[in-house]
């Protein structure tokens, strides 16, 4: 990586805005934080203004790219990865509250004074989320099977002004967004402690997360140990490529050639791999609803209901197939979700992003190695079902 492209890293510059906070904290006078908090407002009014055209645009972009004559193919693979997405969402969220339940420790303290924005902005919400995803759904699976030149021009259009806005204008702002609202916790007296009291969780839900994906490497190496350390070899270059620059994407044709030598089947492994790429992310959905639990205890907030998170799960699955394509979208997209069936509020929200972004290299490594491993275990499924078909 040039060092033009370390400089203009948006998560690298998030990590940057974050040491400074932590370190020249105390010496920001109250004016100053009001100021910053202010321009994060204004970001936040705009994110939420966004997203639904967000949701819309990129999930009915995805669905208009399914082929007719591939859609059983595809639509079998979104199943598949729904259900996995799902399923991973369900062992985190069972994880999180076996060893997150009564964790009063882990919370910060009330707020000392509570400050607030110079100018409390409001943007008009067009649509709600939930409706954009719907919509987007159904215009998308009606333009595969019928597709519209206009149609698709439209959500083609609509798509890439917000990748562009996304990338060029909200991206670039992220660590200002994530920084006025960490200044106004520490003006407020709220993070002393935060890493020291949760250091031991966070390490515990990246153990977990690695564990559970060795358990995937058994399974997909029919728990033949020569054959594990076969497929975890041939996939590790894609996984420390991940790690290092917190891209699936980049990792991408690392992964297609692991995955042609893990099936042996390239026509198979060309076909899953760029699917699953942004849209099955085990590493995101094991270490998104722990980091959630954690924040909500750290905001002296009780830990969800099994109904609200079960509805959060859904939720964020769906949600999934509109984060693609934009750094940090998985937090992105899923900061509707959290506030409405987390109760998170602002700082909430800012806190989680920054979270996220400390540990996005972990996620992502994650994402990566269980993709390759999906696509052996994809195989056996579809191994097995033209057995009982045939």
């Amino acid at each position: 990586m040039s060092l033009k492209k370390v400089i203009l890293n948006p998560l690298l510059q998030l990590l940057l805005v974050i040491a400074l906070v932590f370190t020249y904290q105390s010496k920001v006078d109250s004016e100053t934080v009001r100021f910053f908090l202010t321009i994060s407002t204004f970001l936040r009014e705009l994110l939420v203004f966004v997203l639904p055209f967000l949701l819309f645009s990129f999930v009915a972009v995805a669905l208009s790219a399914i082929p007719k004559e591939g859609m059983f193919f595809v639509l079998g693979l979104m199943l598949i990865v729904l259900i996995s997405n799902f399923m991973n969402i369900l062992i985190s969220g069972a994880v999180g509250f076996s060893i997150l339940s009564g964790a009063e420790a882990h919370q910060m303290p009330e707020a000392k004074e509570v400050f607030l924005p110079l100018i409390d902005f409001h943007l008009p919400q067009i649509a709600g989320t939930v409706q954009a995803l719907f919509v987007g759904i159904i215009v998308g699976f009606i333009n595969s099977l019928k597709p519209s030149e206009c149609v698709t021009k439209i959500i083609s259009t609509l798509h890439r002004l917000v990748l562009k806005f996304m990338k060029s204008f909200f991206v670039p702002l992220l660590p200002i967004f994530v920084g006025g609202f960490l200044l106004k916790l520490f003006a407020e007296g709220r993070l002393t402690g935060f890493l020291e009291q949760n250091t031991r969780i966070c390490l515990m839900m990246c153990g977990f997360l690695w564990c559970y994906l060795a358990l995937w490497l058994f399974v997909s190496a029919s728990f033949n140990y020569k054959r594990a350390v076969e497929i975890f070899k041939t996939a590790f270059p894609a996984i420390i490529t991940a790690f290092s620059t917190m891209s699936s994407a980049a990792a991408l044709p690392l992964s297609l050639v692991a995955a042609e030598k893990n099936t042996k089947d390239k026509v198979l492994s060309d076909a899953v791999m760029p699917l699953t790429l942004n849209f099955h992310m085990v590493g995101d959905t094991i270490v998104v609803p722990i980091m959630a639990m954690i924040v909500m205890l750290a905001f002296n907030h009780p830990l969800p209901s099994v109904c609200n998170f079960i509805l959060f799960g859904v939720f964020f699955v769906l949600n999934k197939f509109a984060g693609g394509g934009v750094p940090s979208g998985t937090i992105m997209v899923t900061v509707p979700v959290l506030k409405e069936h987390l109760g998170f509020d602002d700082s909430m929200v800012a806190f989680i992003i920054a979270f996220y972004g400390i540990m996005d290299p972990i996620a992502t490594s994650g994402n990566v190695c269980a993709n390759n491993l999906f696509v052996i275990i994809f195989q056996k499924i579809r191994q097995f079902v033209k057995k009982q078909v045939a």
